[in-house]
């Protein structure tokens, strides 16, 4: 059989072997390499003294801190643009309130929800001012000029 094969570049008529070393120092090096690892790793993350409980309370306390950041991460400027941005168009309809126009005050409903967001973050604020804002969009729809300008 060994006749059949084509010889390959760079080699004689016959067929090439490759080259082989011994491969036990190798095998050696990956043992021991895994051994410390494994001996590592038993101490790597539990401090010596420390209970299966205290570690789960640690756990317990982590968790309990990434949910609180993650909370606190819904404050961060959503209510201050709400404020900025709508705030000045439900400011500049005092013209309007004064004049008796409640066709304008209806046609930016909408602005007063959105700016209703600015106090999403605090539940009692929020339904006090979104109860106030619909009492005041109640009144305009009903035409009681005297209502809406004593709501806004």
């Amino acid at each position: 059989r060994a006749s059949l094969r084509r010889p390959q570049p760079g080699c004689s008529a016959r067929p090439c072997k490759m080259a082989r070393g011994s491969s036990a120092s190798a095998r050696l090096f990956v043992l021991l390499a895994a051994c410390a690892a494994l001996r590592l790793a038993q101490h790597a993350f539990v401090l010596p003294g420390l209970s299966r409980r205290e570690a789960l309370q640690a756990v317990a306390g982590a968790a309990a801190t990434v949910g609180a950041q993650a909370a606190w991460a819904d404050a961060q400027g959503e209510p201050t643009m709400a404020f900025g941005k709508y705030g000045p168009t439900i400011l500049g309809l005092k013209s309007s309130v004064d004049s008796g126009d409640l066709k304008a005050v209806l046609k930016r409903e909408q602005k007063f929800k959105l700016l209703n967001s600015y106090w999403r973050n605090s539940p009692d604020d929020f339904q006090k001012v979104t109860s106030l804002t619909e009492a005041l969009l109640d009144a305009a729809d009903a035409g009681k000029v005297s209502e809406v300008q004593k709501l806004y």
